[in-house]
């Protein structure tokens, strides 16, 4: 005779549904309202593209999440081995979900990491190649979190179905869940320093107090996600002895679920600017006109030959040479100001910088 486990038979699965369910469509709204912002200044950029894919992966996560929170995978173990099919069923349901998440933490850092880099691109060398390296670490991190889930047994069915860890060589547990820990650590890290680095920047500049503040505030907020994935860096240890899989991952999935939702949402909030410009009636963006006239183009344009060719001529020349050295880019106002302090000109050339808003 069986003896009844200690613990309360309770499902938590309808609650971490309804996390799931709730952010994918919050962050849907985000998603399309900051890509409804690019399109609206003509600037959709590759941090757009990169954020896009990470709502388009969260879906299908969020559906695998539903269909084992649905079907008793929160559960206690102990309730679920009286039905050996139903238990293979929803812990490979949970395995096959935990690649999708990793992906999704890692893009959605990645995303944030362009956006940074696009709006100081005027910022040091070394701000600069900071984000490309946090860029090439996570991209790394994430791609051996997500091989280490599936090669740490021969047969990849063997995390999944108990009947085949017996003739199955696997690694120690001990071994994934501590490299899972330093993954979601890295994580807390780099979020941390993308939340530092562009208030670092926006500090520095000249403006007034009040809109510095904001603007720390608006590209600081990244580092709420740093909290949730070191809550859920702390939790992962509980994974070593595999006892009671499917309680225990409960608490992995709400963090990393939260710690996306937040990637996404306060990964947008910047991009919002147009929108938050058409609700007030203002424009949405400007143009940028930038004309660089070097030393050739001097001597070319406005030089020696200039007095040797007839009138029609010369003008001609002068205008194509102003025509060919000047470049036209439709900006939003944040990337504008923010890049203000940082735009020199070349050396021994004149620089001249028209802002028109054009209706």
């Amino acid at each position: 005779m069986t003896t009844a486990p200690d613990y309360p038979n309770y499902d938590r699965g309808p609650h971490l549904a309804a996390v799931y369910i709730a952010g994918c469509a919050v962050s849907l709204v985000f998603v399309g309202m900051r890509l409804t912002a690019r399109f609206s200044i003509a600037g959709v950029g590759v941090d757009d593209w990169c954020m896009l894919i990470t709502w388009a992966i969260f879906l299908p996560l969020t559906i695998l999440v539903c269909m084992f929170s649905f079907d008793g995978g929160t559960r206690h173990l102990a309730y679920l081995i009286a039905n050996p099919e139903h238990l293979v069923y929803v812990t490979k349901l949970n395995w096959i979900a935990q690649p999708l998440a990793i992906f999704c933490l890692g893009s959605g850092k990645i995303a944030i990491a362009f956006l940074i880099l696009r709006l100081l691109n005027r910022a040091s060398v070394f701000r600069k190649w900071s984000l490309y390296v946090a860029v090439i670490w996570t991209a790394i991190n994430t791609f051996l979190m997500i091989l280490f889930t599936f090669i740490q047994c021969d047969n990849s069915a063997a995390l999944w179905d108990p009947s085949l860890k017996e003739t199955t060589k696997c690694w120690d547990p001990r071994v994934q869940s501590s490299f899972s820990i330093y993954g979601a650590a890295v994580h807390a890290l780099t979020d941390f320093y993308l939340a530092a680095i562009p208030v670092t920047l926006v500090w520095g500049l000249k403006t007034d107090l009040k809109k510095r503040i904001a603007l720390c505030a608006l590209l600081g907020c990244g580092s709420i996600t740093g909290i949730c994935a070191a809550v859920k860096a702390s939790k992962l240890s509980t994974l070593n002895a595999r006892s009671d899989f499917t309680w225990e991952t409960f608490q992995l999935f709400l963090w990393t679920g939260i710690e996306i939702i937040l990637l996404i949402v306060c990964g947008s909030i910047p991009a919002l600017k147009p929108i938050y410009a058409i609700c007030m009636g203002r424009r949405p963006g400007s143009y940028r006109s930038t004309r660089h006239m070097t030393n050739a183009s001097k001597r070319s344009g406005m030089g020696i030959s200039l007095n040797r060719m007839p009138d029609n001529e010369s003008h001609a020349r002068f205008a194509r040479t102003q025509q060919s050295a000047t470049v036209v880019s439709r900006v939003s106002e944040d990337e504008m100001e923010l890049n203000r302090d940082y735009e020199k000109p070349p050396l021994g050339a004149i620089h001249v910088t028209r802002t028109v808003v054009i209706e």
